[in-house]
């Protein structure tokens, strides 16, 4: 008689478990969640109806024990299980690996609401309020509590949800092996020849934090093609160059502003293989964020993260003039509400160069704004990031003329849910339009975004749950998005986490460039190597390499505003203007898409348009490819654009 009672309660507390959610998700059906591959269930103990009984891993045999209904909660979701009414719960809200999952009373609380992500033939199941995945001991282990532990990817922290869709297989892709440098890439640069600059610190692979370091930077020029890497230590300009600004000058040489040494600035030029100093900033700084503007010169904002708190107002560099502060710019403007206060909250601006000398600021601030560099300079409010949030970590990418993609990112810096928010910022009237589409298959913060010859963009890295110097929560599968589907689909795995202090570049041969990660001394999250991945846009359907265009003739030099004639393979359908850049902190204010109009010529000659708007090519050098119809990129020839 007690049982049937309490079964009769149960028919009401399921429904009051349910109170506030959504009728389309009321009206679902409770189901199995299965550890993929197995026949394994997530099971209440003993058919339980109590608060605090343990979720155990059971035989599937379809009990109401074993049934769970996945209600949304925003972007995560209540599981509750059939049985008891009650929901899957981490345990004394527990934010260490091995807390206990169990079933409790449904309050609310982010311990009980996860983000199912897409991972392998299921999805991991991550607790909100720590960021770990909900785990098996093994993959036959029976009457074994689950628990959360630092998620993965592996067989036992991957279940089958049913009632939601099986998640999207991977696109074609591959990565290389990871090929060794001698430091850990904390910051990287494209050079006009193909090669890629890469530094650290004051160390390979530590850094020596505050303003007074050793005046040396352990850089490397890593080549794709072999594979090879020289290092060299610089220590003639007395510049720690470890969390700068860098942008990539019209000339090809780079330009290194403060970091650990606040107040100096170096450039490196390709053609002297040399380093030298240059102005120094009247601001010290570091995790500025910087961009080459389109008269050439070169605009900052921010970066309290060393120099002192606050007061990082812009400034402007002109060559051979130096710094003048533009005043009106103060960086109360990029402020984000960080729960860290202004030492992270004025981090890492993303800045977009328009014409005229004038910058739009996207982020990661939800507010945006246009900035005139002029003088004292001006500020113009641009209004909010659409329904985003502050999103530091996160990144903003131009993947065609005016237009923007944002991803990712958290509300502070540090110690902080990601997000898998995206955004498009269209600018090209002059108002900043946006426009929510659907999220990526992952929340990420420090992750990097690399824009493609044809315009999609390869989300690479990052986790779930923001804490630098940890490999946490990692996320090992990209993301490539497709303007023409506004569709985020799953690449290839790669096999090294890259979240803090990682990089990504696109190369001259169409590939993606990812590494680093760490720069932590004797510590396990130390990646001092790179990954490449091959898109799939040079792939055919079953793996194979797709038939590339050739590129057989490209003048190296081009005028704004003019034709020039190239030679290519026929049956070429477009051309693309990719601007070389770098990147440090998943930030990269540099790269840029420019599609480019053409006919040809009467022997077959390409006659290629360079718009005439430096605001739209940015001055610099560019790698031109050639796309075929079906969307497979030439190797670049790379050329200097002024």
């Amino acid at each position: 008689m007690l049982v049937g009672c309490m079964r009769f309660l149960l028919l009401i507390a399921l429904p009051l478990a349910l109170a506030g959610i959504s009728p389309a998700v009321r009206a679902q059906t409770a189901a199995p969640i299965t550890l993929s591959g197995t026949g394994m269930c997530a099971d209440v103990s003993g058919e339980s109806l109590t608060p605090g009984a343990p979720v155990i891993s059971w035989p599937c045999w379809g009990g109401a024990n074993q049934q769970w209904l996945p209600a949304a909660t925003g972007t995560r979701y209540n599981l509750i299980n059939q049985n008891s009414g009650l929901c899957m719960d981490v345990s004394g809200q527990s934010p260490d690996p091995g807390g206990p999952i169990i079933q409790w009373t449904c309050n609310g609380g982010l311990n009980q609401a996860f983000s199912l992500t897409p991972q392998g033939t299921g999805y991991a199941i991550i607790a909100g309020h720590s960021g770990l995945c909900v785990s098996a001991s093994s993959t036959t282990s029976q009457g074994v509590q689950l628990t959360q532990q630092v998620c993965n990817g592996s067989a036992t922290q991957t279940w089958q949800v049913s009632g939601l869709p099986a998640p999207k297989p991977p696109l074609p892709s591959k990565w290389s092996a990871p090929i060794t440098l001698p430091l850990v890439p904390v910051q990287a640069a494209n050079l006009p020849d193909g090669t890629v600059l890469v530094w650290s610190a004051d160390s390979a692979l530590n850094f020596t934090a505050g303003e007074v370091t050793p005046g040396k930077t352990y850089t490397a020029i890593f080549n794709p093609s072999t594979g090879k890497s020289k290092q060299v230590i610089v220590s003639n300009t007395g510049h720690d160059m470890f969390c700068p600004g860098i942008v990539n000058l019209p000339d090809g040489r780079i330009l290194v502003t403060g970091g650990s040494s606040t107040q100096k600035t170096s450039i490196y030029s390709p053609s002297t293989n040399a380093w030298t100093s240059s102005n120094q900033m009247n601001i010290s700084r570091g995790y500025q964020g910087s961009v080459t503007l389109s008269n050439g010169n070169v605009f900052l904002v921010g970066g309290s993260w060393n120099g002192g708190l606050g007061g990082k107002t812009g400034e402007t560099w002109t060559p051979g003039s130096g710094w003048q502060i533009n005043g009106a710019i103060i960086d109360d403007y990029i402020l984000t509400n960080d729960a860290a206060g202004v030492f992270r909250a004025d981090n890492h601006a993303w800045l977009f160069a328009v014409a005229n000398g004038r910058v739009f600021h996207a982020g990661p601030s939800r507010a945006m704004h246009w900035f005139d560099t002029a003088g004292n300079g001006s500020v113009t409010a641009a209004g909010n990031r659409g329904s985003d949030s502050d999103a530091m970590n996160g990144n903003a990418v131009m993947y065609d003329v005016g237009k923007i993609l944002a991803v990712g990112g958290a509300p502070s810096y540090d110690q902080s849910s990601a997000t898998s928010n995206a955004t498009l910022i269209d600018i090209n009237s002059g108002t900043a339009v946006t426009r929510t589409i659907a999220p990526m298959s992952y929340q990420r913060a420090f992750n990097n975004s690399v824009v493609l010859p044809n315009g999609q963009v390869v989300v690479v890295g990052g986790q779930t749950f923001a804490a630098p110097f940890s490999d946490d929560n990692a996320i090992l599968t990209p993301e490539l998005w497709d303007p023409a589907t506004n569709a985020f689909s799953p690449l290839a795995p790669q096999a090294v986490p890259r979240t803090y202090h990682s990089v990504a570049l696109l190369l001259t041969d169409g590939r993606v460039l990812s590494g680093g990660g760490g720069l932590c001394g004797a510590c396990a999250t130390n990646h001092a190597d790179v990954e490449i991945l091959t898109p799939p846009y040079l792939l055919n359907a079953d793996g194979s390499a797709a038939s590339r265009p050739s590129l057989t003739s490209v003048p190296t030099d081009a005028q704004l505003g003019t034709t020039i004639v190239v030679a290519a393979s026929r049956g070429v359908s477009a051309f693309a203007l990719m601007r070389s850049s770098s990147v440090t902190h998943s930030l990269n204010n540099e790269q840029r898409r420019v599609p480019l109009t053409f006919t040809v010529g009467t022997a077959g000659e390409y006659q290629l348009k360079i718009p005439s708007d430096p605001g739209v090519v940015v001055p610099g050098y560019y790698m031109l490819f050639a796309l075929n119809a079906n969307g497979v990129p030439s190797v670049s020839r790379v050329l200097r654009v002024h």
